[in-house]
């Protein structure tokens, strides 16, 4: 057989690995093919994308660089290449990498999204829909560019033109039902608005798949909220849940293992930390339950003059998984368990220290702080306290029943949300966030952590803002006033609510629904 087939025969086979996500034995396969065809430059750049679908990034870009050793001048390769940077935080670089690529071809289009999405991360946000509308002379109908712009737009409180272009989008994928519910999360239905009998016409169509299904049960609950139907809303938001819940197949065990082996391991008083801080600049940890007013402290700190809000950050978990995971650090008298927290030591946690601040540094930002709105750092604010001593830890804190209930509303993109999708689910995981509070009240300094109450912040907002700006040591700036004139991008299901002046609308909501709710209260109060 000819070296030419074998490489047509075996590509296709790993193609076929890739796409039914068996990546460990493509990697395996390519790897054999590698040694027989070392001079080719595409069994890297395949290669690559198997150890980018496992996130192992530092694999991937030696196998990239193997490819543009090869082929420099290669589009796709340079396009893989400014990912994985990106994924890496090395976002410099992985512009460059996209410059390259579309120095060779102005019109790439993966090399202009992708260019424009690290943009924003870098809170130059102009910069990236510049991009996306260059992107968009060139493919006036491309759907995914509609709907990436019109993301953008709402994220940056730009309504108007985040409809339009999803109004472009819907025009060309009918089907694309996310886009309902995405335009829901700003809208404000009346009765009778003609998306109700939109989405009723949608859900007759037999072809749509479960999931399509989902976003218009999420868009129809919103919308019944809104016109205070609240028997209906609960009714389409429990059908969007639950179909979500059983895709997710969501289990409490992982978590209350990991709890339970960080008590057993954690002792503040065990480390005794004094290396430097290779970084001047002063973090903000905003930790909580996901809905419990964290986004809005974000965009009230982040308009202060000296203070950056780099959103929901997964540098700090990404560190410790790093350090902690069983998988990586096992030992023979360790239980099954997700973490080795008998594991940390001075070594360690410092390993932990160097990731977080080498990716905060390739962020680039100018302003003196950085608000890292993370909910779910919760789990590791004793971790925080001892590798940075120096930083600030926010705590946000809401009625129990608003905070279930209002992420109970939510059709989240991360996977680390599972939980949500269930009643039951929600009140042991806000049980278990209780805990892990209390446990660090008792074993981290009384003044180590700032508790906020979202009710008492909105309702008595002056005093509440003195007191967040002092605990932070940042001097009163009249702009957090205004917070709702940031024009920060703000990605969470709270995009709307930052836009709005302070308000106490929200507050006991969950009233409405009290009948559909007895159970999550009876378990959130055991």
């Amino acid at each position: 057989m000819k070296k030419i087939e074998i490489k047509k025969e075996e590509l296709k086979k790993i193609v076929n690995l890739i796409s039914s996500k068996n990546y460990l034995e493509a990697i395996f396969e390519t790897k054999k093919l590698i040694k027989q065809f070392p001079g080719d430059y595409m069994f890297y750049n395949i290669l690559s994308v198997s150890f980018m679908n496992i996130e192992e990034y530092e694999e991937a870009l030696k196998a990239l660089n193997k490819a543009v050793e090869l082929d420099e001048n290669n589009i796709h390769i340079l396009n893989n290449l400014g990912l994985v940077h990106g994924y890496l935080s090395d976002y410099i670089k992985a512009i460059e990498c996209y410059d390259k690529a579309l120095k060779i071809k102005p019109n790439f289009l993966n090399a202009l999204i992708n260019k424009a999405q690290l943009k924003e991360k870098l809170n130059l946000n102009d910069d990236a829909i510049k991009i996306l509308k260059t992107a968009i002379n060139y493919y006036p109908n491309d759907y995914f560019l509609h709907y990436t712009i019109a993301t953008m737009y709402q994220f940056l409180g730009n309504f108007r033109n985040s409809n339009l272009h999803y109004q472009k989008a819907l025009s060309i994928k009918p089907n694309a039902t996310e886009i309902y519910r995405l335009i829901s999360m700003t809208k404000k239905y009346i009765k009778n608005d003609k998306d109700f009998e939109i989405f009723d016409n949608k859900l007759k169509d037999i072809n749509l798949t479960e999931i399509q299904k989902m976003h218009l049960y999420f868009a129809l609950g919103k919308a019944f909220d809104d016109i205070k139907d609240f028997d209906n809303s609960f009714s389409n938001y429990k059908k969007g849940n639950d179909i979500k819940d059983k895709i997710l197949k969501y289990t409490f065990k992982s978590e209350h293992q990991i709890f339970s082996n960080l008590k057993k391991n954690f002792n503040a008083k065990s480390y005794s930390l004094s290396f430097k801080n290779n970084s001047n600049k002063k973090i903000i940890f905003i930790i909580g339950m996901p809905r419990s007013g964290t986004s809005l402290i974000e965009q009230v700190l982040s308009s202060h003059e000296k203070v950056v809000g780099a959103g929901e950050l997964t540098f700090l978990a990404e560190a410790i998984y790093k350090e902690f995971s069983y998988g990586k650090k096992i030992k023979k008298n360790n239980t099954n368990n997700d973490f080795c927290f008998d594991l940390i030591s001075n070594k360690t946690l410092n390993n932990v220290k160097n990731y977080y601040l080498d990716r905060i540094n390739k962020l680039n930002f100018s302003e003196e702080y950085i608000v890292d709105k993370a909910p779910l750092n919760f789990r590791w604010a004793g971790f925080i306290k001892k590798i940075f001593p120096n930083s600030y830890i926010i705590n946000s804190n809401r009625d129990p029943m608003d905070i279930c209930w209002s992420n109970y509303q939510q059709n989240y993109s991360s996977s680390n949300l599972a939980f949500a999708y269930n009643l039951k689910n929600l009140a042991d995981f806000y049980n278990l966030y209780s805990e892990y509070m209390i446990f660090w009240k008792k074993n981290l300094n009384e003044k180590d952590i700032l508790n906020i109450k979202y009710e008492n912040f909105t309702q008595n907002f002056e005093d509440s803002l003195k007191k967040l700006l002092d605990f932070c040591n940042l001097d009163w700036s009249a702009k957090c006033f205004e917070f709702y004139k940031n024009k920060n991008s703000v990605s969470t299901s709270s995009m709307a609510q930052v836009r709005q002046p302070i308000y106490q609308t929200s507050v006991a909501s969950w009233k409405n629904y009290s009948s559909y709710l007895k159970d999550l209260k009876e378990n959130l109060t055991k």
